[in-house]
């Protein structure tokens, strides 16, 4: 990338959890705030669809959304890749190893010369690896319904997109991909992003009480665990605390 030999972490088995903490952090601000224009009309659509419904609180909620996807293209923040700078071991051999917004911009600057398309690409390739190795080890964690579910509607959408090209239009068929379209738009709630309550805070909070309580159990430091050590650990502690309360119940 721009030149220079850059490794990525690719593998749940060598990914620090530290580390892919603040990739999912990154995660959900660019799937629910973004990062360029593109997500800056996206925000506008919903806002409208929203209000059409009579939604006055998600319409609300995707406007500071989107205020805040304003901020972040007139800062220059692409969240989209400061999530592939997370995952990024080293560059010419020397390691990244400063997650603080400040280091993963240090990062970007040194790539930031790679085309817009390679940089998706790179994420893309390394973002499914994970995925897949998640959900092959972790089934029970990383169910991939929601995914299915927003796919299946889309194929719908095609089918009915399709239908009106081969077999002519009519105002039954365009009421039903309208459905659909619209469907796919507000397929997720928004989030708020802001607050004590915002995604951001809780998102922190949860992972800071799971290793706590990892390290409580299991005597190691979790937070120098992988991703494939953390999640071995937290099924491991799931299944015992269900045996225990089975026994609870048991001894009633």
């Amino acid at each position: 990338m721009n030149g220079k030999k850059v490794r990525l972490y690719d593998s749940i088995d060598s990914l620090p959890i530290e580390r892919f903490h603040v990739y999912n952090r990154m995660l959900l601000l660019d799937a629910g705030i973004g990062s360029d224009i593109t997500d800056f009309d996206a925000h506008i659509e919903k806002v409208v669809r929203y209000v059409r419904k009579g939604d006055n609180e998600n319409a609300a909620k995707e406007m500071e959304n989107m205020r805040q996807n304003v901020y972040m293209i007139l800062e220059g923040q692409n969240v989209r890749h400061m999530t592939l700078a997370c995952l990024v071991e080293s560059i010419d051999g020397k390691r990244c190893d400063d997650l603080s917004p400040e280091g993963l911009k240090a990062v970007l600057e040194q790539i930031g010369g790679t085309p817009l398309k390679d940089m998706t690409a790179s994420l893309d390739e390394v973002k499914k690896k994970i995925d897949d190795e998640l959900q092959l080890y972790f089934p029970s964690l990383f169910s991939d319904t929601k995914t299915r579910e927003y796919y299946d509607q889309l194929k719908r959408l095609t089918v009915t997109e399709l239908e009106r090209i081969a077999e002519g239009d009519s105002e039954e068929r365009r009421a039903k991909a309208e459905q659909l379209r619209e469907s796919l738009i507000l397929f997720t709630s928004p989030r708020v992003f802001t607050g004590t309550d915002g995604v951001e805070v809780q998102h922190d909070k949860e992972y800071e009480t799971m290793c706590l309580m990892i390290t409580k159990e299991t005597g190691r430091d979790a937070k120098r665990m992988t991703v494939l050590e953390y999640y071995n650990a937290y099924e491991y502690l799931s299944r015992k605390a269900k045996e225990t309360q089975k026994r609870q119940n048991k001894g009633r």
